[in-house]
């Protein structure tokens, strides 16, 4: 659509949402007459008394049990309701639970508004007024107040007979954390820790984690530690931590009796320690009440919840069909990356930044369009960026930081910029509050666990519904209401790729996938079309009534939600998950060994291997750990499992650092082997002279650091050649660009260096790519490549046309030119490594310390794989 089309081709399919029904009457027989207080209201959407009515029929006794009410249609009134309801027919204390003090307040002025008794009991509990909490204790008022009330290591709100959770979707991040501890860089304890591990930790790790920052670091990693190591040396460990103070401290109590059962993460940023799931079945302010019930914006069909709360048995009303395609509220989502952007920037004026930056230039003329916004981002530095590059003024810029104020100063405000680095909930920015907001970047790592599943391990599917989730949430901070609308700016190639795909937009709620698909299809217009666009949305003008709504009615109407193919085996998992973690906290290493077998066992679906891949090396780990001998059943068993977890890991090396096969060494992978006596071969012969060497890899890095393509490609095949490949340029037509062969591997290399970052990387080369394996395979005359082969495209765009990201073959990953040229030059180090070591040996090099060397430096062929496929176009 743009501005100048004929309104007339596009017919009006407008349809009808929710309406308020007055006449609910068997909810309100049940929960009593609605209170009739000025700012309340007087009635239930029919949906809510739907939502009441199955409760009330099926779910009064039920011990856990789950409501879904998505962002606007009123589930804090229905959990309010159902409080009140238990509260004064039952008799029973109830604790109403929210993520932050700033929900609390939001809960306390809706209960207020509808009459319903209730007191806010935040903070310390040496605050409390003895007043309301004594109100609470006697069961005359509902006690509003945080998650972390509930999960603490001395909750004095343990005497609750009923629980509800708010926001349960949100719910990973605030309950999981109370058996979390971070230990930062920046205390002595980061090193400390290093020490208490002592050999269990390779030493070229700990050089990469403590030492300074330089060519050879790569400041994204992170690493899981051995299960086993940090079960023998705990009483180091606890040593070390013991001396942590503050709220270090706090939190240490909570795991320290239990710290050989932790995982152990590790970054150059900080240590985080924690169980994988949180041992709530031994925490009784939980479980002691007689219902715990979860209100979620979005259950979803993985088993987040469960995994998040460490229950078993959530019982669950789902939302009512009608809602999923009404939705709340309409939105207008901005590609900017792919508006045709002039390149020297000129969009509205001739600011310098804009014209270095044409995409940022762009959303900042965007975000320009409103005075109030919202910047939704996974950290803090890149909602500064933004606010510093709109460069709104300190008394402008505001923050959901603030325990006390929370956002209130932004919506007193007439103008000004909240910066919201990861809080995709819990923030109401209804009506005229807030119209314009910006999602920057995929919410996908919150803490290294994630980070780990995502970058290490490769299970994206496991992460896929929480990051859905989070962009499901964190699209309706402004759209609260039915008649409330937005524009919602997404920025950053790794969202935009996210939502390009059409299993992942499949999976949302219809009114959303419509929304998505047709900001999509709109946004590929001349930046100065898609300014207008986003002005027309904000004004809500006759272009958009006339133009936009019917489209998107016939999109909501054409939507359907299809689940992710591996959610009900994930879902079906939670049992055995939640078991064996419950098992491996108490210790019962047998136990926890076998539960994490029967996981492993019944996690099938393909997609989920790289999952099934970490059950099974903690079922050898805690095999290990309940063995009595080398020939006890369980070691028999722990060597079993190891096995099948390399089976699993195929394409990884996570495994190989946490532990190696026993009598394994670092090449003992095929390609690994291959590429190590290729290597060995090269320093006795073509490259073994000194100069020969100098010239070889000065061209390569100088091919490789420009962009005429020729020239690129040459830098390529020498790369391939220094990784100890058969590296060779494919001469027919259409065939990539370098080639790389190992024994059991294979890479092609499709070179885009002459592109401008600007732009997106078309259809037509993503189909090229996608058939370069096939055709090396025939020119070799075997029928497929290898297992686990890959093919890189080389580009500075980072966007992909997003009608190419669902034809995208598995293998295609996008690589950015200073990757491949950061490879190149680790590979240069190692060799200089390796000639060092290799003067002055007569007779046959030390193959497994050459290994050693190119394993440190990360360049043996699976870690040169892993390293080029950490951003595949269609997803893992």
């Amino acid at each position: 659509m743009t501005t100048n089309e004929d309104p007339s081709r596009l017919r009006p399919r407008f349809r009808r949402r929710a309406e308020p029904v007055a006449g609910a009457t068997d909810p309100e027989a049940l929960f009593g007459e609605l209170p009739r207080t000025p700012g309340g209201v007087g009635a239930l959407w029919s949906h809510q008394a739907d939502q009441l009515r199955t409760y009330a029929d099926n779910h009064r006794d039920t011990p856990d049990v789950a409501l879904e009410l998505p962002t606007g249609s009123g589930k804090t009134l229905v959990g309010l309701l159902i409080s009140e309801w238990r509260r004064r027919t039952l008799g029973q204390r109830v604790v109403y639970a929210c993520p932050t003090r700033q929900l609390a307040r939001q809960v306390l002025q809706k209960a207020t508004d509808q009459g319903i008794p209730a007191v806010m009991l935040i903070g310390s509990h040496r605050d409390w007024a003895q007043a309301k909490l004594a109100r609470y204790t006697r069961a005359d008022a509902i006690a509003v107040t945080t998650y972390s009330a509930i999960f603490n290591l001395n909750s004095h709100l343990a005497d609750a007979q009923t629980l509800v959770f708010d926001d349960a979707h949100a719910a990973e991040g605030f309950v999981a954390e109370a058996w979390a501890l971070s230990v930062g860089r920046d205390t002595d304890q980061y090193e400390q820790l290093f020490d208490a591990l002592g050999e269990s930790v390779e030493p070229a790790l700990v050089t990469r984690m403590v030492g300074p920052v330089s060519p050879a670091v790569d400041t994204r990693e992170v690493r899981l530690l051995p299960v086993g190591a940090v079960a023998r040396h705990t009483e180091d460990i606890d040593r070390v931590l013991s001396a942590l103070t503050g709220d270090s401290a706090y939190r240490f109590r909570m795991v320290r009796a239990n710290l050989g059962s932790c995982l152990f993460y590790v970054s150059r940023r900080e240590f985080y320690i924690r169980p994988m799931i949180p041992p709530t079945f031994q925490h009784e302010p939980f479980t002691d009440p007689g219902q715990r019930l979860y209100l979620s914006a979005t259950l979803g069909g993985a088993g987040e919840l469960e995994r998040a709360f460490g229950r078993t048995d959530i019982k669950r009303v789902p939302v009512p069909t009608a809602w999923d395609r009404t939705g709340s509220g309409r939105r207008f989502f901005v590609f900017p990356e792919l508006a045709d952007v002039p390149v020297d920037g000129s969009l509205i004026d001739d600011d310098e930044e804009n014209s270095q930056e044409p995409v940022a230039g762009l959303v900042d003329s965007l975000l320009a369009l409103s005075r109030k916004r919202l910047v939704l981002t996974p950290d803090e530095d890149s909602a500064t960026q933004i606010a510093n590059r709109l460069g709104v003024p300190a008394a402008e810029r505001f923050t959901a930081k603030d325990s006390d104020t929370g956002i209130q100063p932004f919506v007193d405000a007439e103008a000004g910029i909240l910066l919201a680095p990861s809080r995709y909930d819990g923030m109401d920015l209804a009506a005229d509050v807030c119209r314009m907001m910006v999602m920057s970047g995929l919410p996908a790592a919150s803490h290294l666990q994630d980070r780990f599943l995502d970058t290490k391990l490769r299970a994206s599917e496991v992460l896929d519904e929480r990051v859905r989730t989070r962009i499901v949430q964190g699209a309706g901070r402004c759209t609260r209401g039915p008649k409330d609308w937005a524009v919602v700016v997404v920025t950053g190639a790794d969202i935009l790729r996210f939502l390009s795909r059409r299993e992942i937009r499949e999976s949302l709620p219809a009114e959303l996938q419509a929304e998505i698909t047709f900001g999509l299809d709109q946004s590929q217009v001349p930046a100065d079309d898609l300014i207008l666009l986003a002005e027309s949305a904000l004004e809500q003008d006759r272009i958009w009534q006339e133009d936009a709504e019917p489209e998107l009615a016939k999109l909501r109407r054409e939507a359907t939600r299809v689940a992710a193919p591996h959610a009900a085996q994930l879902a079906a998992s939670t049992v055995r998950e939640v078991r064996a973690w419950t098992y491996a906290w108490q210790q019962d290493w047998e136990s926890a060994a076998r539960t994490a077998g029967e996981v492993f066992e019944n996690l099938t679906a393909s997609t989920l291997r790289p999952y099934r891949a970490l059950w099974a090396y903690l079922a050898s780990a805690w095999s290990d750990l309940a063995s009595t001998g080398d020939t006890s059943p369980a070691a028999l068993r722990s060597a079993d499992f190891l096995r099948k977890a390399y089976a699993a890991a195929v394409g990884t090396t996570w495994l190989k650092e946490v532990h190696r096969l026993p009598s394994a060494t670092y090449d003992s992978d095929p390609a690994d082997e291959a590429g190590v006596t290729a290597v060995v071969s090269l320093l006795n012969g073509k490259l073994a002279s000194p100069v020969k060497f100098e010239s070889f890899f000065s061209n390569m890095l100088a091919n490789l650091s420009q962009r005429e393509a020729s020239r690129y490609e040459r830098g390529l095949v020498a790369l391939g050649e220094l990784l100890g490949a058969e590296s060779f340029k494919p001469a027919e037509k259409g065939r990539a660009d370098a080639a790389w062969m190992w024994r059991t591997l294979w890479m092609t290399v499709e070179a885009k260096s002459e592109q401008e970052p600007a732009g997106m990387l078309s259809m037509d080369y993503v189909r090229q790519t996608n058939t370069q394996l096939a055709s090396l395979a025939a020119d070799q005359g075997v029928e497929a490549p290898p297992s686990g082969s890959v093919s890189i495209i080389v580009t500075p765009r980072g966007v992909v046309d997003p009608d190419a990201v669902p034809i995208a073959a598995a293998h295609v990953h996008l690589v950015l030119p200073k990757r491949m040229l950061d490879v190149a030059h680790d590979a240069v180090r190692a060799w200089k490594e390796l000639r060092g070591m290799a003067k002055g040996i007569a007779g046959e090099l030390p193959r497994e310390e050459f290994a050693s060397v190119l394993w440190d430096n990360g360049v043996l062929p699976t870690q040169v794989r892993e390293r080029l496929t950490r951003d595949p176009i269609r997803g893992s």
